[in-house]
């Protein structure tokens, strides 16, 4: 195990601090401002990004590593299914956003988006990542994670250029629209590249992809949607800059969280879709919630000690949070990875219905605790967070362990030897 971990971790290691470099850059320079609320107004952007985009990549995404993981499909048959079932329900969703951006704060009582213009250009570059994060789940699932890296390199800079001026002074809209741009190139790049994918034989309409197409549906639309909620709500209750505190906290805890998702994603993952195939899912289950939850608990409290520091350090002093509030909410965080510890056992042993109904109780419950109790202060709005978390994990939990003791793939399906250098 220690030598698996040492020879993958460092490149999912590289491939986090890339996104997080660049966030951080990027809320750096935002928090600097006269109006630092806008910290928060470029992460509900951000969220709205995440609507068309989540669709395809927690749903259609997660089903292509796992079958990529178990090499049990010819590949290019495998990208193409899952590039036409991602592109086709990312589209629906985008057009539905699209056409509602002009009257959604007013539908919405609150400002979801801080202009439909801006929302329309959020929505429209979560669309053009689809295709690249698509390539970059089927990578994951192959152990390939150079390509990763150099995916993730590629997609970081343009808007890290942005960020640091080098296309004029870096507004909402230009941070934007360096993100389309970026992921139009990549994405015209990469369908060239394997542009035979779409002369394959076979119909698409049949792929076991489709299976994972609820699971998008409901991670992909209840979490950016709870997001959202979740803070025009808290700004309607407070105001944006106490928003603002909070997602400065939940940046800098991403350095954990992302961490862990990385190592998460990147290890563990695979070998659970791999273990569940052989009957084995509660045994790898167990070791990667020990490996992943109990180093995230641990690095959140010094999180919680150092705040003072850290947080002046990556905003300003005018971004702390009250100490009870904090400790809440990073309890909360640290429930969440474990959390998706879960949700990742569940994709890995197929339970996409049991993925699908869970995920009701993650963010979305969230917007339901704070509609409800209308907090009037962070303490309780981190209370409903801690609380939310503490349900979710318990229902992953109990549903991966009693996934079934069975051996997949007896079919006479199509198999591929795995590399020698991947067989340990």
């Amino acid at each position: 195990m220690t030598r698996l971990l040492n020879r993958h971790v460092a490149i999912g290691l590289a491939l986090v601090l890339v996104g997080l470099s660049t966030r951080a850059l990027i809320d750096k320079l935002l928090a600097l401002g006269a109006d630092w609320s806008v910290v928060a107004r470029w992460a509900q952007l951000q969220t709205m990004l995440d609507l068309p985009a989540a669709i395809a990549l927690a749903g259609v995404g997660q089903g292509l590593t796992v079958y990529a993981a178990r090499r049990a499909d010819p590949p290019d048959r495998l990208i193409r299914d899952a590039l036409v079932w991602g592109l086709v329900a990312s589209g629906a969703m985008s057009l539905v956003a699209l056409a509602a951006m002009p009257w959604l704060n007013e539908w919405a009582g609150r400002e979801i988006a801080p202009t439909p213009q801006l929302g329309a250009l959020a929505v429209l570059a979560g669309f053009v990542s689809v295709a690249p994060g698509l390539f970059s789940c089927f990578w994951q699932g192959r152990a390939e994670r150079g390509k990763m890296l150099a995916l993730a390199l590629a997609g970081a800079a343009p808007l890290a250029l942005a960020a640091a001026g080098a296309f004029g002074t870096p507004t909402l809209e230009r941070l934007l629209w360096s993100q389309i741009l970026g992921q139009c190139a990549i994405a015209i790049v990469l369908v060239l590249w394997r542009r035979d994918l779409f002369r394959i034989e076979g119909g698409w309409r049949g792929s076991r992809l489709a299976a994972y197409i609820p699971a998008g549906l409901s991670i992909g639309l209840l979490s950016p949607i709870s997001i959202l909620w979740s803070r025009a709500e808290l700004a309607k209750h407070l105001s944006w800059n106490e928003v603002a505190q909070l997602q400065a906290l939940w940046r800098t805890d991403d350095w954990i969280t992302n961490i862990a998702g990385a190592a998460l994603g990147l290890v563990f993952f695979p070998r659970m879709a791999a273990a569940a195939a052989e009957g084995r899912i509660r045994q790898e289950f167990m070791v990667a919630l020990r490996m992943i939850a109990l180093p995230t608990f641990a690095a959140a409290f010094v999180l919680w000690l150092t705040q003072g520091a850290i947080i002046p350090f990556l905003y300003s002093e005018q971004f702390l949070m009250p100490a009870l509030a904090s400790a809440l909410f990073l309890a909360g965080d640290a429930l969440r990875v474990a959390s998706w510890v879960g949700l990742q056992g569940l994709f890995a042993s197929e339970q996409v219905k049991a993925a699908a109904i869970g995920e009701w109780l993650s963010l979305p419950l969230f917007a339901f605790l704070l509609t409800v109790v209308a907090p009037r202060s962070l303490t309780v709005a981190c209370a409903c967070y801690a609380a939310t978390y503490v349900v979710y994990f318990g229902f992953n939990f109990y549903f991966v362990m009693r996934a079934p003791a069975r051996r997949a793939g007896g079919d006479g399906a199509w198999r591929e030897r795995p590399r020698s250098d991947e067989a340990a």
